[in-house]
Order: C-alpha cells, then structure tokens, then sequence
C-alpha cells in the first residue's frame, strides 16, 4: 500500500483529522498545572510563554516578576485556567493574575506598588469588560482599574513595520513574527533610487541582552550570496560587505511609511 493510499485510509476512518489539536487536548494540557504543586511549571510552557507575551508585549517583564509566589490555581467555566501569583510578603501590593481559555482568548491583570492600579489587557476583540475570573481576584485589592483595549492585528502589524533611508537607498524592514509575538526574523526590500531595482532578502535583527521580554534592536543582518548587508540601528548606517571588503557604507535615517 503506498503512502497516498495510507493516508487517504488514514484521513477517512478518523473523521479527516491528523494530528490537529482541539479545545479538548488544550483544556487536557492545562489539567496538568491546575494544582498547587503543579502550577509554577506553567511557566515553562512554551505555548502559554508565547501566548502572554504576545498578549502582554514589554509590559511582560512588569506582569511575569510576580510571580515568585503562586496561589491556587483553578479551571474556568469555559475550560482553561486561572492562574495568579504576587511576589513575596506583597500579596495585596504586587500581584499578577491570568487567564488561558482554549479557544487562545487570554486575560491578565497586574499590580505595581508605584501607580497603585490594576492593569489589565487582553486579546479578546470582542470583549471590553474584565474576564469575570479576573474579576474576582481584582476585588481583593479594592484599587481603580486601568483597562488596555485588546490589541487587534492591523494596530500590531503597522508597529512591525520600518523605513530606513539614505542617500542612494530607501529599505523597508518587515517583521516576520507571527502576529503580536516577539522574534528576530524579518524581510529586507531595498530599493535603489537611481533606477529602481528592489533587492528582496530575509534576515535577522540583532538584539541587546536587556534581560526582558522585548529588547532594543541594535542592528538588523542580511545575507545575499557573497553580499552582507548590516543595517546599525545605533549609528543609523547601512554597510555591505562583499567577500569581507566594504563596498557601500551610507549613513540614514528612520522614516515613517508615508514620508
């Protein structure tokens, strides 16, 4: 039986699924942290990572440094989790709390002793008001709320987005992260003024070692051949280099895209 024929057989008697995960696996995935012993170890869940810090962007530093002591985690009515931590002897002035449903609707809310307020964000486009878990654990703190309208994809992938320009070249840099996400993958379209012909290539941004979730860019990297072309984001220049010798090295500037 060949392998077109295995699959076919495969597809049929199991209702067209392979290896596709549904609501069911997720809320099963989640089980595994919902006890007091267990659910530290979400944070090492690459999925849940990835999922708040796409939700959070730079204010997951903020949100995740509390959670140095977890409280008892529970299952929420439509399956996923609840989760909320605080940070050491500081259960009523830092604090942090989220949720994960398995349709990938996430909810967080945190507290600073500095601006004394709840902050709280969220990926649900179709939801203004607090999740009703998040509710719940913000009514301990009797502190004034501040509510960030969840992020739709139009607003994240303007901010993804950048125009560097100088005297003979005009480049935009694209990120290739998925949406709201952080990576260091991104697309180089270089066009040359004096006759127009566009160079198209992926590559890499070079990033400083912050120690937080999304760190400043300190240059991008892109490779053509024999051709490297090293856009620094401190001294704003482009160079290219070809077979280690410098062959074009332009000073620019950040432009908006309308400019």
């Amino acid at each position: 039986m060949n392998l077109f024929i295995k699959l076919f057989f495969l597809v049929v008697f199991t209702g067209g699924s392979i290896g596709v995960a549904t609501a069911s696996d997720t809320q099963t995935a989640y089980s595994q942290y919902n006890n007091l012993n267990s659910v530290s170890a979400i944070f090492n869940d690459q999925k849940v990572v990835s999922s708040l810090k796409s939700v959070l962007g730079s204010e997951y530093s903020d949100f995740s440094q509390n959670f140095d002591v977890f409280g008892e985690p529970h299952k929420t009515a439509k399956g996923g989790i609840f989760v909320e931590g605080w940070l050491k002897d500081l259960y009523l002035e830092q604090a942090s709390a989220f949720v994960i449903q398995p349709d990938g609707k996430v909810y967080a809310a945190w507290m600073l002793p500095e601006d004394n307020k709840i902050h709280y964000v969220s990926n649900d486009l179709a939801n203004n008001k607090m999740q009703e878990d998040i509710v719940s654990w913000a009514k301990r703190f009797d502190k004034e709320q501040s509510v960030t309208p969840a992020k739709n994809q139009k607003e994240m992938q303007s901010n993804s987005e950048k125009v560097f320009e100088t005297e003979k070249f005009k480049i935009r840099i694209t990120s290739l992260c998925p949406v709201g996400s952080e990576c260091n993958d991104v697309s180089y379209e270089g066009v040359r003024k004096s006759d127009g012909a566009v160079v198209r290539l992926k590559g890499k941004a070079m990033k400083s070692d912050c120690g937080q979730a999304s760190c400043p860019v300190l240059s991008y990297k892109f490779r053509n051949h024999d051709a490297t072309y090293i856009i620094n984001n401190v001294i704003s220049n482009l160079t290219v280099v070809v077979n280690n010798k410098i062959v074009l090295s332009e000073d620019g500037k950040w432009k908006s895209d309308s400019e």
